[in-house]
């Protein structure tokens, strides 16, 4: 339509969107995420025997079932031990055709907000303490019972480790304007893991996103303008690029 808009265009969007492309996208720049394995749900009506020894072969309990195409934690289940397998991926497996399954870790759960196109800026890190077992679907829009804490209670090197990471999660996928990135921490502050990156956050002034640029200066109505302002620059910058057809039409021209 030629119509400037924030945040990611199609890729951007696309790949933030699927966890399993996702993980294959961070994985080829060397970001660092959870061991995971992915299921088709062909498969799993197939020989749910067999898709559970595999991934047992592959990852160890806990782990986490997920479909791959879904946001807010809908579908998602902790899988504590054998017994719980089956019921997470058939549960999983109603929102989409591709299960992705993780590595359950001992972490915490950290976030970064991430501004700007070809040159984007993290914002302070920030750290959701979830009153439920994870930030589950009820975690998050029902029970209330979830503290955030900004900025984290982190390390300076790690707190730099998150930041530095979120911009290359966010130049990976190719995205623009906004998104959050999610982390886990692990407990004895050893390892960061970049869990995924979410191209349209949460927005309203108790958000995650909003709360993190505040928290780093800037208003929430100065983001707005902000994002905004990207919006039209990566507009201008689009209009630059000339579509192949375009360049036919002027050789028929000829």
């Amino acid at each position: 339509a030629g119509i400037p808009y924030v945040g990611a265009g199609v890729l951007g969007s696309a790949v933030g969107m699927d966890k399993d492309v996702m993980k294959q996208v961070f994985i080829a720049h060397g970001l660092p995420i959870v061991p995971f394995a992915l299921i088709l749900r062909h498969q799993w009506q197939k020989d749910p025997q067999a898709v559970q020894r595999d991934v047992e072969h592959r990852l160890s309990y806990p782990m986490f079932a997920k479909p791959a195409n879904m946001g807010s934690s809908v579908g998602v289940g902790k899988i504590h031990g054998p017994q719980e397998f089956a019921s997470a991926i058939t549960d999983a497996a109603k929102y989409d055709r591709r299960i992705v399954v993780e590595q359950g870790v001992d972490a915490r759960e950290c976030e970064c907000a991430v501004l700007g196109n070809d040159e984007p800026q993290a914002s302070v890190v920030g750290e959701i303490v979830p009153g439920n077992e994870f930030y589950d679907y009820r975690a998050k829009y029902v029970d209330d019972n979830s503290d955030l804490v900004i900025p984290a209670a982190l390390p300076p090197h790690l707190l730099e480790e998150i930041r530095s990471i979120s911009i290359r999660a966010f130049q990976a996928v190719d995205a623009c304007g906004m998104a959050r990135v999610d982390f886990f921490v692990a407990r004895d502050l050893s390892a960061v893991w970049l869990n995924e990156i979410n191209t349209i956050p949460g927005f309203t002034r108790i958000s995650m996103y909003p709360k993190l640029w505040e928290a780093s200066g800037l208003s929430y109505p100065a983001l707005v303008d902000r994002l905004i302002e990207l919006a039209i620059e990566r507009h201008q910058d689009r209009v630059q690029s000339r579509a192949a057809l375009d360049d036919m039409a002027g050789e028929l021209d000829v």
